[in-house]
């Protein structure tokens, strides 16, 4: 299964829900403890504390990359000083909660102290991974200028590979049409028949033209003629010879 870098904030984000829930969770036993005959101090109190402050930001860090009227205050640097940050809490909080169990304080409800540290490992160790991702995210949008899965992400974008493309044998579209394909064209195909128009052709003979260019008509004597200048002389005249005869009649 290939992993896509576009599907890092819906990863995180599911990362985020689990938080939450374990999160709730600890928060009921925490509830459970002060019930019980332990004594309670700022340890547990300090980890009671961090459910409430860790709502907020949780709400931070999965509803700003979502929504774009919000996404400018998605910076990746300030997601993962959030994310850093919370990691550092809880690795505090379930620290205290068990150094306080190990004080023998816990009274009656050591076991509902033991369930909530080891629910505590597991919030740290998600926010650890959070954490890590967010720190992808700052290198991603150090070299890239935008969140993995941000508003210019490739796959709101329609992706060409021109490699495929090359040797693709789709029909063209009307963009990619012949430039001597013209609307002009299209009509006269929608109408058969010899055209009222006569379309010029170089093969075409020229009425008009001389013989040497496929003309009609020319006068046989109009390219034969001397043209040279040459003096005026007179037709020669037939005399007849010899006696007049006149045609026979009563004269």
């Amino acid at each position: 299964m290939e992993f896509s870098v576009h599907k890092l904030q819906t990863f995180k984000l599911a990362l985020h829900i689990l938080q939450g829930v374990t999160i709730f969770i600890t928060f009921c036993l925490m509830i459970a403890v002060f019930t019980t005959s332990a004594s309670i101090d700022g340890r547990p109190g300090w980890f009671f504390a961090l459910t409430f402050l860790t709502f907020p930001a949780l709400i931070f860090l999965t509803m700003t990359p979502r929504f774009p009227r919000t996404r400018k205050l998605a910076n990746p640097y300030a997601l993962a000083a959030v994310d850093g940050l919370f990691c550092i809490f809880w690795l505090s909080a379930f620290a205290s909660v068990a150094n306080w169990m190990s004080a023998g304080k816990c009274g009656s409800g050591c076991k509902l102290a033991g369930a909530e540290v080891a629910l505590g490992v597991f919030i740290w160790l998600f926010w650890c991974t959070t954490t890590a991702m967010s720190v992808y995210g700052c290198i991603y949008y150090r070299n890239n200028g935008y969140l993995p899965g941000g508003s210019r992400a490739p796959n709101s974008a329609a992706m060409i590979d021109p490699d495929k493309e090359a040797f693709s044998t789709a029909p063209l579209d009307d963009e990619y049409a012949p430039v001597h394909n013209t609307d002009h064209h299209d009509e006269e195909d929608a109408y058969p028949g010899p055209s009222e128009i006569p379309q010029y052709s170089a093969h075409a003979p020229d009425t008009y033209a001389p013989p040497s260019m496929g003309g009609g008509y020319s006068s046989p004597m109009l390219h034969e003629e001397n043209t040279a200048y040459a003096g005026y002389s007179p037709e020669p005249q037939q005399v007849p010879g010899g006696r007049a005869q006149f045609p026979a009649g009563n004269y």
